[in-house]
């Protein structure tokens, strides 16, 4: 048998000091001097606000204050928020409270959804450069890992929380992540702090909480040093994060053409670069990364699929499409186009997503303004088919203009065409029905503007 797990009095312990050397170990240079406490007043937000206070008065050179979120949750949320403050009032601490509301999409976790609105609402509240302080410890970075793990989550998921990352116009630091929940007890015991309590910390249908409960004390029993060291291997992953982060934005240099990855370089990377690259991608692009299986789906279609194919996988709200050599990432369901809409042309007409049409004098050309009415109507494919030409019986197939003009499929239908009296007279602002072009006349341009972007990027395909 091994030798007897190692005493908890073996493990570092806290005090305002060990606190400022690990705040001013992670602040930026950019950081001013205006620190921020999200202050919730449980154990470790107390513990944190308190130790600041007396290092402050030792060393000064910060401006103070802290910051409760109710997110109207708890029946008692507002007793809560009243006793921060008379703790901020106590301590001469500038005091701000604000209320969140929080949203829950169907299947989603209340944690998280809590999470996103309270960060949303604060980092929207920091002034330029200021920070930020939250009491995530070493307790809470373990049981972020090993929730990482039983999610399967790769070296990003393992880095867990960050010590600073950006958020808002300033930042986001987590000085006592080398620190243990039993550490901050203890300071708080000795310093004669009080702190409120949180029911639903004790609900064990939260997996963190299962986890704090249940689990970790069992762990700590034989290794008591666990929180630390799994910390320590949070921070190996960080990095090792942080480098497939430099190659994904070196791999994507020679990949990307736009907004778009070329397919026929992609093929070419070893498979591990290959998906890094494409999680960097996705990401770039706003979309949540796909699971493993979902990603490797992804990778085999837009790979293997023949050039004239336009293959298409889907996730969450999201879409990746390859025409020809490139992949484009989508909403999953594309702006719809609506039904036809009345266009009084003397005001702009606003499209929603798909932007905006307003009419401008043109200075050659353009349509005859003789010839239109007060209202236009503006309707997308199949509602309109063909442009008519200056002679009876000349037409130009919408349908063969928009594959010459490289709109790409799945926008052909959702491209404005404006029509007067079952007429088509124009194309968004991109070809007009020449029986209806200003000639040697006053003429009127169209201007479709804010709209995405529909036409294929155009690159030089390597053989």
């Amino acid at each position: 048998m091994g030798p007897p797990p190692a005493s908890l009095a073996h493990l570092p312990g806290f005090d305002p000091e060990l606190l400022l050397v690990a705040l001013e170990r992670i602040l930026p240079a950019s950081a001013s001097s205006r620190l921020c406490v999200a202050f919730s007043g449980g154990l470790d937000s107390s513990v944190l606000l308190h130790a600041l206070v007396q290092a402050v008065a030792l060393h000064g050179r910060y401006e103070l204050s802290a910051i409760h979120v109710d997110h109207q949750l708890q029946a008692q949320s507002r007793a809560w928020q009243q006793q921060c403050e008379q703790v901020c009032r106590a301590l001469s601490v500038e005091y701000r409270a604000l209320t969140v509301t929080v949203h829950t999409e169907r299947g989603a976790s209340l944690e998280a959804a809590a999470r996103h609105a309270r960060y949303a609402a604060l980092g929207a509240l920091l002034a330029p450069h200021e920070t930020l302080l939250t009491a995530h410890h070493a307790d809470d970075q373990l049981e972020t890992v090993l929730l990482a793990l039983l999610r399967g989550s790769g070296v990003k998921g393992l880095a867990a929380m960050p010590a600073l990352q950006p958020l808002g116009q300033g930042w986001h630091a987590r000085p006592l992540l080398e620190f243990t929940r039993a550490a901050l007890q203890q300071w708080a015991q000795a310093a004669a702090i009080t702190w409120l309590r949180d029911p639903s910390n004790d609900t064990l249908r939260f997996d963190r909480n299962y986890l704090r409960h249940e689990v970790i004390p069992r762990l700590q029993q034989r290794w008591p040093s666990a929180a630390l060291s799994v910390s320590r291997s949070a921070a190996h992953s960080a990095e090792a994060a942080d480098l497939l982060e430099e190659q994904a934005r070196a791999d994507a240099a020679t990949l990307r053409v736009g907004s778009s990855l070329q397919v026929s370089k992609l093929g070419r990377l070893s498979a591990p670069r290959r998906r890094n690259v494409l999680r960097h991608w996705l990401r770039g692009c706003g979309a949540s990364t796909p699971s493993t299986r979902k990603l490797a789906g992804l990778e085999h279609d837009m790979l293997s699929a023949g050039r004239d194919r336009q293959p298409c996988t889907e996730w969450d709200r999201f879409a990746v499409r390859r025409h020809r050599d490139l992949l484009y990432c989508l909403p999953r369901e594309l702006l719809p186009a609506g039904g036809a809409r009345l266009w009084e042309w003397s005001t702009p007409l606003a499209l929603g997503e798909l932007g905006a049409l307003s009419m401008v004098p043109a200075v050659r050309g353009g349509l005859a303004l003789e010839r239109l009415p007060p209202q236009l109507l503006v309707v997308f494919r199949p509602a309109a088919e063909e442009l008519l030409g200056r002679s009876p019986g000349q037409r130009r197939k919408l349908k063969k203009l928009l594959q010459r003009s490289d709109v790409l499929p799945w926008w052909r239908d959702r491209v404005p065409l404006v029509v007067s009296e079952g007429v088509l007279l124009a194309v968004g602002d991109w070809w007009l029905s020449e029986k209806f072009v200003a000639v040697g006349a006053t003429g009127m341009r169209i201007q479709w503007q804010g709209g995405p972007v529909v036409r294929a990027v155009t690159h030089d395909v390597e053989s």
